[in-house]
């Protein structure tokens, strides 16, 4: 065995450790993102939905308003009317952007914050819909439980391995393999010199 070898079989726990570590950071790094895009998302389309619905019910009474107003004043207009089925094409453009607002909003900001928050190599291309989302976070938080529990084991390992006892061990296996290396090298002496 090398002594390059021997070196990594004695730091081997503790590179689980630090590999394990790095995994659950990341695992965490993860979740942070994509609980961030879900709740960005969330609020930007809450908002957004209620400016539209906002503007367009202000467009709806200031139109409703000079329907009524060319309508009394005209009382068979065709200005009133006009004005009224105006009003009329307003109020289902309302009704749809009301019942069509989780797909027109919701879900675009979710691929916008996901190209906010992922770079190009890690950006994960499926999240287009929140249902998808909340599976991701779901995902995420599992891997970050099997992370704590291998970062656990490898503790585990780690102080076991380092015990004084089987330190102990290693030293003796250690001078052995020092002996065992001298006494070889002399005897390989010897036959040379024969």
């Amino acid at each position: 065995m090398s002594k390059n070898q021997k070196k990594n079989r004695f730091t081997a726990p503790v590179d689980r450790l630090v590999q394990e570590t790095t995994g659950y950071v990341n695992a965490q790094i993860d979740n942070v993102k994509l609980r961030s895009v879900k709740g960005l998302s969330q609020s930007t389309s809450a908002v957004a939905g209620l400016l539209v619905i906002f503007i367009a019910v202000g467009v709806l009474v200031t139109t409703l308003s000079f329907a009524v107003v060319l309508w009394l004043g005209e009382l068979m207009g065709s200005y009133a009317l006009a004005a009224l089925i105006m009003s009329g094409v307003l109020l289902i453009a309302v009704a749809v952007l009301i019942l069509l607002r989780k797909q027109l909003f919701k879900n675009s900001f979710i691929s916008m914050y996901t190209d906010i928050f992922f770079q190009k190599e890690s950006k994960p291309e499926f999240l287009k819909t929140m249902e998808v989302l909340d599976m991701a976070i779901w995902n995420a938080e599992t891997r970050i439980k099997d992370k704590e529990e291998d970062i656990s084991d490898a503790f585990t390992n780690c102080k076991e391995f380092y015990a004084p006892k089987n330190l102990l061990g290693i030293s003796v296996n250690k001078l052995g393999d020092w002996v065992s290396t001298a006494i070889s090298s002399l005897l390989g002496k010897k036959k040379k010199k024969k």
